[in-house]
């Protein structure tokens, strides 16, 4: 112990026995005015301050070590609380005895060194550290990680080694990587290694790759102080290398006694100070909501028996207190009352500690449970910031989700109208056809390039804005100081170029493209809050998206109406499809074998009663976004079969119609016996029904497509997967599906045969879908060039302006009676 503190200790001590005279002078004082008559139910003042004073004297005594007044006030003390008031005012004569000798022991006190002692065992100085580590590279690491904390290093390769070293130079501590051995003697094997060092009571600490139970029940067996498991992290070694070796955390814990005895509170406070902890003492126990305010301490130990209120009830307006609901709350009392330890535990108390107790006992006592604290605390602490941080951010990437989003959003946006910043923009992002990764690939890979997209969006951007993910496919950035305009379209052509490298998904590389919704916001723009500028964005998005994709769309005010047009159209949609404004056109499909026109692609058109004609490249999307695909795919399939069955009546028979299936409309449970209902209805062959299904729609439940696909062939149904070559899907993947026909997207068409690789892609599906007993049909062809392409491959079907535009129903029959007078049988 410091010489300074045994001085302190000493010079307390000393006063307080110079006290003692006094207090047997106080002890007769109060005895005889005690004897004063009170009714029985009241023990008087005098009584009172009585029983006070013997209650200090039995908690105090053996800590300033005089035993004999702790002994003899103890006895006194719970022989008159046991007596009833009546009786003791008769003065009997058992306690007069006992009460002398407590006189005596004050007036000529016998001092007991063993029982005031003040410090435990003392601890090592030095800071020297064996470890015991077999791999030269982690031995490094330990002695690299220990010495840039001031510990002296010795390493051991072996057990044994390290034996003889303890046994002529013990350490403070020793670090043993191990690996427990195998077999039914593994715990007597390990206690035996360990022992030596036990007796030495040396701390060991253990670093382990096994976290299982009863590999950690060997190391407790085995006298293990610490276990940490592999991999692991200098701060975490050295923080428990420090609270072993310190016997102090860095961050002294902090304690507020309250007790109207100063002096304990004295000794109390300087052997807990001489430990590393932070004390706060106080006699006046009114005060301590004002102390735990400003003091924040991590345990409270409470006096149970004081003047102004008890214990008991102290702890009670303490936990009144919310925030103070979790501080432990320990009590000291000479009381050994059952009852009352009961009473103090059931109330407020985390423990009940009886006096009179050691200084360097209570000190043990308090550190253990001020380190439990710390600890709860600690985890508290952290699994609040976990849930704090997953309220906050997305769970897959950990960037910030919408809810932060809008909060940093409405800051930078008061920002700029005080005129802290000049200007900021918020880009809405959405990854162009995404659902087609996620169909080819799984969701699982699909996860992880929305991860690689965040890490790429947060390395390639300005540190000063913020990336987040709202949810699915769309990410928002938030851009807090632009200068201009001239920096908003800067940074969005710097996103539309984070694309040009190909995202790498399993084993494929994977080219994606953005479409980008920006909404910028100025000091002149006070009347927009928040919601508006992601609608704003939104709306942008949404153009950008309708664009073409690939692009991004600022806002404009305009664009407004122009949402508004498309609410307005999706309720036009819904009034179109109950008065029947629809009308189907029909595109001729060619043999190129034969030249014969053996069927066509049945398209929709609308005919709006103010509007005129509405292309479906504006109505389409609109039925998609409001939940009317459905129904118009149902529309257009109840029309064309409607049509074979005039056609069969007018003529006899009928080519066959291509009809194209929404993914949404193809999801549905009931479109199997929706397609048969039809067919039975209008009494229609299935054979002149071709139904055209995209390969995200056949990809998303591939048991269920492949299901779907053979029940509709019972009917005599054929299948094409249309737009082949757009989605991730490859030829391969099609032996998986019962279909007939691959039509070749138009995009690989337009610009054959100059482009090179749009020729090799397309004679490498046509040589592929043959190969597979497939048919092949080209869409878009529009001139005579591409048409000689087309033969020159061998391809089995055309359809484009080439041949023929779309057609009215009764133009298309007039061209086929025409055609079959020619001498060609059209109608077979």
């Amino acid at each position: 112990m410091d010489e300074v503190v045994k001085e302190k200790l000493s010079s307390i001590r000393a006063q307080y026995q110079a006290q003692l005279e006094q207090k047997a002078e106080l002890l007769e004082q109060l005895w005889l005015q005690s004897k004063a008559p009170v009714s029985s139910s009241d023990k008087g003042p005098a009584l009172t301050d009585l029983l006070h004073l013997l209650h200090r004297l039995a908690g105090s005594g053996r800590t300033f070590g005089f035993p004999e007044i702790s002994n003899l006030a103890k006895e006194l003390d719970r022989s008159i609380r046991e007596m009833d008031v009546g009786d003791f005012q008769s003065d009997p004569k058992i306690l007069y005895p006992l009460k002398q000798q407590l006189l005596k022991s004050l007036i000529q006190p016998v001092v007991n060194d063993s029982d005031a002692k003040v410090d435990h065992p003392g601890k090592a100085e030095h800071h020297l550290v064996y470890i015991v580590e077999d791999d030269p590279s982690m031995a490094g690491w330990f002695r690299e990680a220990l010495h840039t904390q001031g510990y002296e290093v010795e390493l051991y390769s072996s057990l044994p080694d390290l034996k003889k070293a303890v046994l002529t130079v013990a350490p403070r501590l020793i670090i043993m990587d191990v690996s427990l051995p195998q077999g039914d003697n593994a715990e007597i094997r390990v206690c035996q290694d360990m022992q030596l060092f036990n007796d030495a009571r040396i701390p060991i600490v253990v670093i382990s790759h096994y976290s299982g139970f009863k590999t950690r029940l060997v190391a407790v067996r085995a006298g293990v102080r610490a276990y940490l498991n592999k991999p692991l992290n200098q701060t975490t070694l050295i923080s428990c290398l420090h609270e072993i070796v310190e016997e102090q955390p860095s961050d002294p814990y902090r304690i507020l006694l309250v007790d109207d005895d100063g002096d304990l509170i004295n000794i109390y406070r300087l052997n807990l100070e001489e430990a590393g902890v932070k004390v706060y003492g106080l006699s006046a126990p009114q005060h301590t909501l004002e102390v735990l305010e400003s003091f924040r301490p991590e345990l409270v130990v409470l006096d149970l028996h004081m003047p102004v209120c008890n214990g008991l009830e102290l702890g009670q307006v303490i936990r009144q207190q919310v925030r103070y609901a979790n501080i432990p709350i320990v009590f000291l009392s000479a009381d050994s009352s059952e009852d009352i330890q009961l009473e103090a535990i059931r109330l407020a108390g985390d423990d009940y500690i009886s006096k009179p107790i050691e200084p360097w006992r209570l000190r043990t006592n308090l550190l253990a449970r001020l380190k439990r604290a710390r600890m709860v605390n600690q985890y508290v602490n952290e699994l609040v910031k976990e849930i704090s941080f997953k309220e906050q951010h997305d769970a897959l990437t950990e960037l910030p989700n919408k809810i932060q989003l809008e909060n940093r959003l409405k800051l930078a946006m008061r920002n700029v109208r005080e005129g802290v910043r000049k200007h900021l923009a918020l880009f809405l992002v959405d990854i162009d056809n995404f659902q087609q990764v996620n169909d080819a690939y799984g969701h699982e890979l699909g996860d992880q390039l929305l991860v690689d997209m965040a890490k790429r969006l947060e390395s390639s951007l300005p540190h000063s804005c913020i990336v987040s993910r709202p949810g699915g496919d769309e990410f928002a950035i938030l851009f807090k100081s632009m200068t201009g305009p001239h920096q908003v379209v800067h940074y969005a052509e710097r996103m539309l170029e984070l694309c040009d490298l190909p995202f790498v998904v399993g084993a494929d590389e994977v080219k994606l493209s953005f479409s980008i919704g920006i909404a910028p916001y100025s000091a002149s723009m006070r009347a927009i809050d928040c919601k508006t500028l992601f609608k704003q964005a939104d709306t942008a998005l949404f153009r950008a998206k309708g664009s073409g994709k690939n692009d991004y769309v600022i806002f404009e005010s305009r664009m407004e109406s122009e949402l508004v047009a498309r609410v307005t159209m999706a309720s036009d949609l819904r009034k179109a499809l109950q008065n029947d404004e629809f009308h189907l056109v029909f595109q001729p499909q060619m043999n190129l074998m034969s030249n014969e026109i053996v069927g066509a692609e049945v398209l929709l058109r609308w005919e709006h009663p103010r509007r005129g004609l509405i292309s479906p490249t504006e109505f389409i999307p609109v039925a998609e976004s409001h939940g009317l695909i459905e129904r118009l795919g149902e529309y257009v399939l109840r029309s064309a079969i409607r049509y074979l069955a005039g056609c069969i009546e007018r003529y006899g028979h009928a080519v066959s119609l291509a009809v194209n299936v929404s993914p949404r409309q193809f999801a549905s449970p009931e479109f199997v016996e929706q397609i048969a209902e039809l067919l039975k209805e209008y009494d229609v062959d299935g054979q002149l029904l071709e139904l055209e299904i995209t390969e995200s729609a056949l990809a998303q439940d591939i048991d269920t497509a492949v299901n779907k696909l053979n029940r509709l062939r019972k009917f005599g149904v054929r299948m094409a997967v249309d737009d082949f070559g757009t989605g991730f899907s490859n030829m391969a993947s099609l032996k998986r599906y019962p279909v007939d026909m691959i039509k070749i997207d138009r995009s690989f068409i337009r610009d054959l045969p100059e482009d090179e690789d749009d020729l090799a892609i397309v004679t490498a599906i046509i040589e592929m879908g043959h190969a597979l007993g497939l048919k092949l049909l080209a869409e878009g062809v529009e001139n005579e060039e591409q048409m000689a392409v087309m033969k020159e491959l061998r391809c089995d079907f055309v359809q484009g302006f080439y041949i023929s535009r779309p057609m009215p129903a009764d133009v298309f029959e007039i061209r086929l009676i025409e055609n079959q007078q020619s001498g060609t049988d059209l109608l077979r």
